[in-house]
């Protein structure tokens, strides 16, 4: 399959070289994280619920030039580079994943044991998710289920939110933030809080429980999901209980 093909390059070789030597530098003058940004989803994407035939990988990301990507891992393993956080984009979804070379080194989904670092995936602002705009949660949520299924070291996966993740880097932890914009049809200051992640210096993956073992949308392995629809009214403070959608919204009991 032409995926397969290992001349295949997303990069191109001259980039593909000074990347890895840039790994290897970083690694070797005790950079505390390498924070590595891909325009495309790094992970392997089982998405044969998406596309409904037999051989269901992203073929428009990383899933397209697996030769690419299996010389990234092979640099990242043979040289023990760690503490690695890919920043990815363009699924117009939003993922949480352990970086582990699958088939090639032995992976624990439970502990995220094998892993060489996390790769955090956004959502899109404001256009629709794969399944469409006006999806409703508990739809787009049996989605997220079945993809977390459906991949060993996915940890979390949200179809519902457009929205935005924020990351804190310090030496010894990475955190990240996921929120969700309720409504896409009026400009409004509104934003919920959907899950929370941290990967510690030197575990090289996400910590255990995930996400504290709750979030508040999508599907979390080992987890639970708990829609609170409590939202943030970043311009005052106050946070309320809502029903909001890509239609409109219907605010309800307010809170402080």
């Amino acid at each position: 399959m032409l995926s397969n093909d290992t001349g295949r390059s997303l990069m191109g070789p001259r980039q593909e070289s000074w990347f890895y030597n840039q790994l290897i530098e970083s690694q070797e003058r005790g950079a505390a994280w390498r924070l590595i940004g891909s325009q495309t989803v790094f992970s392997r994407q089982n998405e044969s619920i998406v596309y409904g035939d037999a051989n269901p990988l992203d073929y428009d990301a990383w899933d397209g030039y697996q030769g690419n990507r299996n010389r990234t891992f092979k640099t990242l393993y043979d040289n023990n580079i760690t503490n690695n956080i890919v920043l990815s984009g363009d699924s117009h979804m939003s993922w949480v994943s352990d970086l582990i070379w699958l088939d090639e080194h032995a992976y624990d989904p439970a502990t995220g044991a094998g892993s060489v670092g996390v790769e955090f995936a956004g959502s899109a602002v404001s256009s629709p998710c794969p399944y469409g705009q006006n999806i409703t949660q508990a739809k787009a949520d049996n989605y997220s289920n079945w993809l977390v299924n459906a991949n060993a070291e996915l940890q979390w996966q949200d179809v519902y939110y457009r929205g935005y993740y924020e990351l804190t880097v310090g030496y010894d932890k990475v955190d990240a933030r996921y929120f969700g914009i309720p409504t896409l049809v009026q400009r409004v200051p509104y934003e919920v809080s959907i899950a929370n992640f941290t990967v510690m210096h030197d575990a090289n993956h996400v910590q255990r429980p995930v996400g504290g073992g709750v979030v508040a949308s999508g599907a979390l392995k080992m987890g639970q999901t708990v829609v609170s629809n409590i939202t943030n009214d970043t311009s005052t403070g106050h946070y309320f209980v809502s029903n909001l959608t890509s239609f409109g919204y219907n605010q309800s009991v307010a809170e402080t």
